[in-house]
C-alpha cells in the first residue's frame, strides 16, 4: 500500500513545534517542501499558523519572514497574515552566538524581511531553498 505525501504547511510547522518537535527540524522540513514541491506552495501558505508564548512567537516570526522572502524571490503574492504585528519581535533574536564582528555581520547581511521582524540571521538563512 502506498501512502500519499502531505506537504507540511506553515500552520503544520507551528503545530509540530508546539507538540515538541525540534523547531529547526520543523522549519527545515517546511523549507524542503517549499524547495521540492513548487506546485504546493500556495497550499503551504494558506492557513495562518497558531502560536502561544514568546518562544513560539520567535519561530512564527521566522516562518513569516521566510515566507515573505521566498514569495518575493519566487514571484508569488505573500499571504496577508505575514504582515500582522504578531509576527514582529520586541527583542532582537540573533541566530548565531557571538558579539562584536559577528553581530555586525548579521546586522549588515540579514535580508529585509528578517530584519524587519528583529531577527538577525545573516544572508544564508534560505540558501537551501
Amino acid at each position: 500500500m502506498t501512502t500519499a505525501y502531505t506537504p507540511q504547511t506553515a500552520a503544520d510547522t507551528m503545530d509540530r513545534i508546539a507538540a515538541g518537535v525540534d523547531p529547526w527540524i520543523a522549519y527545515r522540513d517546511f523549507l524542503e517542501d517549499w524547495a521540492y514541491l513548487p506546485e504546493s506552495r500556495r497550499t503551504l501558505l494558506a492557513r495562518e499558523p497558531r502560536f502561544a508564548g514568546e518562544e513560539q512567537r520567535r519561530w512564527a516570526a521566522l516562518l513569516a519572514a521566510s515566507i515573505e522572502a521566498l514569495c518575493a524571490r519566487d514571484g508569488l503574492v505573500a499571504p496577508a497574515w505575514i504582515h500582522r504585528r504578531a509576527y514582529l519581535l520586541k527583542e532582537p533574536w540573533f541566530l548565531y552566538e557571538g558579539t562584536g564582528r559577528i553581530r555586525e555581520w548579521l546586522r549588515e547581511s540579514t535580508p529585509h524581511p528578517f530584519a524587519l521582524r528583529n531577527i538577525w540571521s545573516g544572508d544564508r538563512i534560505l540558501r537551501r531553498t
